[in-house]
């Protein structure tokens, strides 16, 4: 009862702006954000930049809670999806860096002629191409990268390979790996 009053009187302030309640309501859950955060991330800084980012959404975006008893539930869905975020932004940083740090010799000859090739491919075949053999995201992850049905990424990656294999040379699926 006690709990619900100080979360009740928390919450109140939190909703008036103050960001020091915002604070004090994480530091009283931390540990278990933090083991969501460290599910993801895997990073401390990184679930740090978590917990910034989190309680600035909440202090700008209280008024868009609808009820309060939800409250924790919303707080919980901008923390995962600022993981997400993160690990997404990581994870595109990796392959840049994998393939930047090759010098362009060193790349294999086919997969050089694949991205010149791909480069003269209309952009609706070539973006789940690029995304699913340079990039190495599923079909899924494409989906839902581009707000296309998975049916249209799947026809699309199979009609950009046919192109590629039937205007220069066959290069297909086989050849990018």
């Amino acid at each position: 009862m006690i709990k619900a009053i100080k979360d009740s009187i928390m919450l109140k302030k939190i909703k008036e702006k103050d960001i020091d309640a915002v604070i004090s309501w994480f530091e009283a859950r931390k540990s278990k954000f933090y083991k969501i955060g460290w599910a993801y991330l895997k990073n401390h800084h990184d679930v740090e930049d978590v917990f910034h980012n989190t309680i600035l959404k909440v202090h700008d975006h209280i008024d868009k809670l609808k009820q309060d008893r939800y409250f924790e539930t919303w707080v919980t869905s901008i923390f995962i999806n600022e993981c997400r975020d993160i690990y997404r932004r990581n994870r595109r940083r990796q392959q840049e860096t994998a393939i930047e740090g090759k010098e362009a010799g060193q790349l294999p000859s086919v997969r050089l002629e694949v991205l010149d090739a791909l480069g003269h491919v209309d952009e609706k075949f070539r973006e789940p191409v690029l995304l699913k053999y340079i990039q190495g995201f599923s079909q899924e992850e494409i989906a839902g990268i581009l707000g296309l049905p998975l049916g249209t990424v799947k026809s699309r990656i199979y009609r950009g390979l046919l192109i590629l294999r039937k205007e220069y040379g066959g290069a297909g699926s086989h050849d990018m790996q």
